[in-house]
């Protein structure tokens, strides 16, 4: 397939723990293996892999269905630069940079909501013997 071969579909086949994945694209049943690697990256960016992530699911078909002039956008090449957006390292560095400040954020939404011993200061910073200042 070339890189203007419009698609029927891509799949997001997920590793048993959902970590990884292997992305597939197929046109009139030729179907190539476009690319493999951490499933979060891709994640981050498609809203609709988000959501099937969060149900467990072993794979996240993608399709342009009805959508106008999706011949002209659902390409090989489209997914292929989308691949090589998320695999950056910059992309990745942020990816990871979003994953650790929810986390901590998480954390300190637990301890206060639980009362764990946490002080609001006068600048309006939360200061967790846990997890230190946070922003309101």
């Amino acid at each position: 397939m070339g890189p203007d071969t419009s698609l029927d579909y891509a799949v997001f086949q997920l590793s048993p723990r959902h970590s990884r994945c292997e992305l597939f694209v197929s046109r009139n049943g030729t179907t190539e293996k476009l690319a493999s690697g951490l499933v979060k990256p891709f994640v981050t960016h498609l809203k609709v892999a988000e959501e099937q992530v969060a149900h467990a699911v072993n794979s996240i078909k993608l399709e342009a269905g009805n959508h106008r002039n999706a011949e002209t956008w659902f390409t090989k090449g489209t997914l292929e630069r989308f691949v090589r957006f998320v695999s950056t390292p910059e992309v990745l560095e942020m990816v990871n940079t979003f994953d650790a400040e929810m986390s901590q954020l998480e954390g300190a939404r637990k301890i206060y909501s639980q009362g764990g011993g946490g002080q609001v200061s006068s600048s309006g910073l939360y200061s967790s013997p846990v997890l230190g200042n946070l922003v309101p």
